[in-house]
């Protein structure tokens, strides 16, 4: 037999329908954003390019509940300059999805410790913020190709926990009230128990649905939160079993059970033990002897006890036992008067129960029972006209709940959307302060959606999110504040982009990266600075930076032309050229890069190191000093002409003086060099010299 599923579980299959339908027109891959950083969404936005759908989460649990809707590939992006603890919410983010690709951006200079902080994760990478497009896109790339290949298998839709809590709120078909209403038999002791036991059994079975637990789903708009309504006695009358009477007759002497009676009343025991009470053995001795008095008399103080019983149990809201007294009473005295009149005490307290505890399929069945009682008809009337307004509340506040469900899980325009239930809130309730609230919350959602859209570069979302809400009734006030707020953003966003790249290029040029590397030097910022189209004021500074790196180009081919690299010289002032060097400047620079220039000190020491002697004459060893038996040294400065020739000979120290300084001098005087060069230019090199004289052995 086909039974219709709850509401809820409808939904979710519709919803489930139109997303199949509507896949074909997503982006492969959905990005969940977690940043408070509008601008990071607009950077993040322009690199990705509309490749991905960028959806913004203020909190890990936004983000991750979007994703886990997604039907593509799924990547996650924390933006860390606010993160508590960057490494637990991607392990808490790892651990909720198992497909994500997770990437986390940082400020520039804190990457290190950040991937430190996330190392051993599964984070894909760590990058600097803010973003730059020439770092970042080719990291995307592979980013984005991951998540389109680690897309999870989808399963036929789940319903969430809150969901299944609602289904099982949701009352199930009452058993048939037939065999409760049956007419009275002529068991009168059976009556009242057939009466209340129908209502006892339709109450339990209400009370146990309704009272299963609450899941509490946060809402995304605070009007429509609303709190759970406690209601009295609500654990007293979670189950009324079915009266447990001892009907039992006892066999034996009329003497010796009226002796067992008045032994159980002195012990109390009016109606229990089972099988050993007064209760029993009274309707023992009527079941022998229905005339006897003192069983009639016994009865009638086991009933005033059991009187008693139900009164408290009443009172305390304790409606099982006060049912199970009333069933006692009916069979302990049948003839008493007020029976009938507590039985629709009872039947009272059950629906007032019924009623403020929302269990509103079992208070119908409940004030129908109560009607065939006897209960007032005035105050039939009554309950039905609460039930009937409460059903409308419950109704009403079940669209509310799925509105706002919808509305936290980003659902808000299409087939099962916040936009599709507020429509039938609108039919269902148009008065009412929920839907004037309900309106409000979706009229800011998509307001909020077309913002977000709008940062992130998609246009096509935010025209349509606004379109949305102008249908559901936003003001033409409120839109204009929303394009206003966006294309603030934009303005400030490429404002920032455009200091930041006058900031890169000017550090570049401190740091003397000219022209190189070629995706992070002083001239690619300075380019992609003038793509930008700048505002004239960064316009003025952008040429002031300019004309600061042709200069630095002069002098870095002036540099060269001294270095004897002609070459860079040359390649140099050309780019001077290029990045607008004053004529009088640059004429100056080539006429030096053309102007052979002399060596300084130390590339003539250089010159000095590689010179190659090719005639070495020995300096001989004075016959005095061999004599004498005299060593020393003597240190020789001279110059070697360009012809290899020495020249300018001279001792410049001597140990011991003038004993050793001619012959040193006489052998350097013959000594010849291969002509020096610099740069294939002749010159003449400055050379110093050690000379030992060692007594021979």
């Amino acid at each position: 037999m086909a039974h219709s599923a709850p509401s809820e579980s409808r939904d979710s299959a519709g919803d489930a329908a139109g997303g199949t339908a509507s896949a074909a027109a997503r982006a492969p891959v959905d990005l969940a954003a977690l940043t408070h950083h509008d601008d990071f969404l607009l950077e993040l936005g322009e690199v990705l390019g509309g490749r991905a759908s960028v959806h913004p989460a203020d909190s890990l649990e936004v983000a991750l509940e979007h994703l886990e809707g997604a039907r593509g590939g799924q990547i996650l992006a924390i933006d860390a300059r606010e993160a508590e603890n960057v490494r637990a919410d991607v392990e808490r983010a790892c651990a909720h999805n198992a497909h994500a690709v997770i990437l986390v951006f940082t400020t520039a200079g804190a990457e290190k410790s950040v991937a430190a902080a996330v190392k051993g994760t599964r984070v894909f990478t760590v990058l600097p913020l803010p973003i730059e497009p020439g770092k970042t896109s080719a990291v995307l790339d592979a980013a984005l190709a991951d998540a389109a290949e680690k897309v999870a298998p989808r399963s036929a839709p789940v319903r969430s926990v809150h969901q299944a809590a609602e289904a099982a709120r949701t009352p199930l078909p009452a058993e048939s009230a037939a065999a409760s209403t049956e007419p009275p038999s002529g068991d009168g002791r059976k009556r009242l128990w057939l009466t209340l036991g129908a209502g006892v059994a339709v109450a339990a079975v209400a009370a146990g649905l309704f009272l299963l637990p609450k899941h509490h789903v946060v809402a995304a708009h605070p009007v429509l939160q609303r709190p759970i309504a406690a209601a009295a006695h609500a654990a007293h009358f979670a189950a009324l079993p079915r009266p447990d009477v001892d009907t039992s007759i006892v066999q034996g002497r009329v003497e010796d059970l009226l002796v067992k009676a008045s032994r159980a009343m002195f012990a109390r025991h009016f109606t229990a033990p089972k099988g050993d009470n007064a209760l029993v053995f009274y309707r023992s001795v009527l079941a022998v002897d229905p005339t006897n008095g003192e069983a009639r008399d016994g009865l009638r103080r086991v009933g005033n006890v059991v009187i008693s019983r139900f009164k408290d149990a009443l009172s305390q809201g304790h409606y099982n036992a006060a049912a199970l007294a009333l069933a006692t009473l009916q069979l302990a005295d049948p003839t008493n008067r007020d029976v009938h009149p507590f039985g629709i005490e009872l039947s009272s307290a059950v629906v007032n129960q019924a009623l403020s505890g929302g269990q509103l399929s079992s208070a119908a069945a409940l004030i129908a029972q109560a009607a065939r009682r006897g209960v007032p008809a005035a105050q039939i009337a009554a309950w039905q006209s609460q039930l009937t307004h409460l059903t409308h509340h419950q109704r009403t506040q079940k669209l509310v709940d799925q509105l706002t469900r919808r509305i936290a899980a980003h659902r808000l325009t299409g087939a099962a959307s916040a936009a599709s239930t507020l429509a039938k809130l609108r039919t269902l309730d148009p008065q009412s302060t929920s839907t004037a609230n309900a309106t409000q919350a979706v009229i800011g959602a998509l307001l909020n959606q077309a913002r977000q859209a709008g940062l992130t570069g998609q246009g096509a979302i935010e025209s349509q999110a606004l379109a949305a809400a102008r249908a559901n009734g936003a003001s033409a006030a409120a839109i204009v504040a929303v394009q206003h707020q966006i294309q603030s953003a934009r303005i400030s966003a490429v404002q920032n982009r455009l200091q930041r790249l006058l900031a890169e290029a000017h550090a570049r040029l401190d740091t003397g990266e000219l022209l190189q590397p070629a995706h992070d030097s002083a001239a690619y910022y300075l380019n992609a600075l003038a793509a930008d189209h700048p505002d004239p004021a960064t316009a003025a500074a952008a040429n002031q930076m300019h004309r600061a790196l042709a200069n630095a180009l002069l002098q870095r081919a002036e540099a060269a032309a001294r270095a004897g690299q002609r070459s860079t010289a040359v390649t140099d002032l050309a780019d001077a050229r290029q990045w607008g060097a004053s004529g009088a400047a640059l004429n100056a620079a080539t006429a030096m890069v053309d102007t052979p220039q002399p060596p300084t000190v130390a590339q003539l020491a250089d010159v000095a190191r590689r010179l190659r002697r090719t005639h070495y004459v020995s300096p001989s060893y004075p016959d005095r000093a061999l004599t004498r038996h005299i060593s020393g040294e003597v240190t020789v400065q001279y110059v070697v002409d360009p012809t290899g020739r020495t020249r300018h000979i001279k001792v410049v120290a001597a140990k011991p003086a003038t004993v050793f300084d001619r012959a040193a001098l006489d052998a350097i005087r013959r000594w010849r060099y291969a002509p020096p060069t610099f740069h294939g230019r002749p010159v003449s090199v400055p050379v110093r010299t050690l000379i030992r004289f060692e007594l021979p052995n």
